[in-house]
């Protein structure tokens, strides 16, 4: 066994523990005020998801527990990242390697411990942070995974999107919504996460007529689809499809923008249960994520 398998990264395990108590009876999902707890989080494990060749972007891999979305990772948090290493180009390994194997869709990113929400600043711009963490080709979570690169510093450009899960949302949004962001001429759509079940996906996409500016990418605007916020209606490899955009700090009424969607980087459903299901579900499997 290989020493990524050996040690577990805490966000797993504290699903496993989470789930357990779950099924056994003692957590059960309630509504509650919307709390502000994030100067009372200790440092933790936050894995990500990594995508883009040209800039990098970071996703985070959240979870819920009941009753009250206490988990370290209940946040969807998507940065854009660059990464250094004294000696060394980490990032350009990342480039390199993802173009040395196109058929890998997941790239992941093992963080040391640190406290999510201070890269975060209500109000105002996102402070100036950085962390430690290791590169994997491949689900760290996962068997088949490969350290391609570690020692590495993760410097935070930007903070794109940053939400707590709130337990008093009284439920998903209806329609199918994503988070648009991308620098150039990379895009990418990352599912709108509110509450369990849900399903976590990132995908790149083109639009047909319309160009964004890199400023508008880097705000995450939200992007909604005239269809049911369902995985079976959710949006797949090479379709097409109308959404309508919305930035949150234009004035503009909001855009009818055509997407093409193009490789779908990552899909999740399982862990985004209560109680959590760590094996492939049926949906993760037809879309190849095992």
């Amino acid at each position: 066994m290989s020493k990524s398998h050996q040690r577990r990264p805490g966000r797993r395990e504290f699903l496993k523990y989470s789930s357990f108590a779950a099924a056994a009876g003692l957590l059960g999902l309630r509504t509650k005020a919307e709390t502000h707890r994030h100067a009372d989080d200790a440092p933790n494990t936050h894995n990500m998801l990594i995508v883009g060749r040209e800039a990098v972007f970071l996703s985070h891999l959240p979870m819920f527990t009941a009753p009250d979305f206490d988990s370290p990772h209940r946040y969807q948090v998507i940065l854009e990242a660059a990464f250094t290493k004294t000696g060394a180009d980490p990032q350009a390994v990342y480039a390199d390697d993802r173009r040395r194997n196109p058929a890998v869709k997941i790239y992941t990113l093992n963080p040391n411990e640190f406290v999510l929400p201070r890269l975060h600043a209500a109000g105002g711009p996102a402070p100036a942070s950085s962390f430690g963490a290791k590169i994997f080709r491949g689900h760290l979570e996962k068997p088949g995974n490969k350290v391609i690169a570690d020692g590495v510093t993760v410097g935070v450009r930007n903070v794109v999107h940053f939400r707590e899960f709130d337990p008093a949302a009284a439920a998903s949004p209806a329609k199918l919504e994503y988070l648009l962001f991308g620098k150039g001429r990379e895009m990418f759509l990352a599912h709108f996460i509110a509450r369990p079940p849900d399903f976590d996906q990132v995908l790149s996409v083109s639009v047909v007529g319309r160009a964004f500016t890199d400023e508008e990418l880097g705000r995450g605007m939200r992007v909604t689809f005239e269809r049911p916020n369902t995985i079976v209606q959710r949006l797949m490899e090479r379709q097409e499809a109308v959404g309508e955009v919305r930035d949150a700090k234009a004035t503009a009424a909001p855009l009818k923008v055509r997407f093409k969607a193009g490789t779908e980087f990552y899909f999740e459903e399982g862990e985004l249960r209560v109680p959590a299901n760590f094996n492939p579900t049926a949906a993760e499997r037809r879309a190849g994520f095992n």
